[in-house]
């Protein structure tokens, strides 16, 4: 999965402060997503903060199991196939395909297959 959907939630939470754990993931969190029934839930997480004390999804959302994601507004890409290109920033690099899914207050509305061959 080349996006990250709690990006758009945490920008409007001040108080929160992650730290890079490892120089593997620099935003210092980890999200398990799953769509079920065309909604996006986060399922599992695991975050840092600093002196790299460990939190979970209960940090973000307590007494949850899972949350429902209705702040998202956003496209999830997810690649496939091949590499084509690599590019060491982000999720620039390039696959064959990126399966491009469409999200309105966290529901599925609609998705598509990008062919990046040509």
């Amino acid at each position: 999965m080349a996006t990250e959907p709690l990006s758009s939630y945490l920008k409007n939470r001040k108080d929160i402060d992650f730290v890079f754990h490892s120089t593997a993931c620099w935003r210092g969190y980890l999200g398990t997503w799953e769509i079920r029934d065309r909604k996006l839930f986060l399922i599992d997480f695991k975050g840092w903060l600093k002196g790299h004390n460990e939190v979970d999804l209960s940090y973000l959302f307590p007494e949850k199991n899972e949350v429902f994601a209705d702040w998202f507004n956003e496209k999830i890409r997810i690649p496939h196939g091949k590499m084509l290109k690599y590019v060491h920033l982000g999720y620039e690099s390039v696959f064959e395909k990126d399966l491009i899914l469409n999200f309105k207050k966290g529901v599925l509305i609609n998705e598509e297959i990008q062919d990046n061959t040509s």
